[in-house]
Formats: structure tokens, C-alpha cells, sequence
């Protein structure tokens, strides 16, 4: 049998380059999202409360849109544009930006 020595320290370096540009990305797109939905919510915002709670997550598992504000998705029940757009527009971008 045949000792094969290698050394694979160059592949773990490109599997952490690219982890970091896919977080670099998603962080991204949650800019991108939060600028969406402050832009384009439909309801009126008398203490600003709302549009400053759109916010983000990223971590290895992903990304996650939200709303913080506790009465968002009743906002949105009531037929008012909050996040649920901006997050399907993102949703988009980030399929044809990530699956390949």
C-alpha cells in the first residue's frame, strides 16, 4: 500500500472565503430588505415605530426578515403593506443570487 502525504489547509480557506461572501451577500440583502419595506409600507406611521422595526438576521443557517413591532402581522391582516412583500421581493433576489 502506498503513504500518500497532502495537505488540504488551502481547501479549508476556500471554503471559508466563500462562507464569508455568502454572509457578506445575505447581510446584503437584508439591507436591501429592511430599505424595501420602510419604502414601501402602505400604513401610516404616526410614531415611526413601525418602519424602524423592520430589521434582519444572519447567521451560518441563513437569513431572517422581520418585524419586530408586536402588531406588524396585524397590520398586515388589516391589508396593509408592512414587510411581507419586501421579504418575497428579497426572497427572489436571494434565489437567483445564491442557487446556482
Amino acid at each position: 500500500m502506498v503513504g500518500i502525504d497532502a495537505d488540504f489547509s488551502d481547501v479549508d480557506d476556500f471554503f471559508q472565503e466563500g462562507k464569508t461572501e455568502v454572509i457578506a451577500g445575505m447581510k446584503e440583502e437584508g439591507e436591501m430588505f429592511v430599505e424595501d419595506a420602510k419604502a414601501t409600507g402602505s400604513y401610516r406611521d404616526c410614531t415611526g415605530h413601525l418602519r424602524e422595526s423592520n430589521d434582519y438576521e444572519v447567521n451560518e443557517d441563513g437569513l431572517t426578515l422581520k418585524n419586530e413591532a408586536d402588531y406588524a402581522s396585524f397590520v398586515e391582516s388589516k391589508g396593509y403593506e408592512v414587510a411581507g412583500s419586501a421579504a418575497v421581493r428579497t426572497e427572489g433576489r436571494c434565489k437567483k443570487r445564491f442557487e446556482r
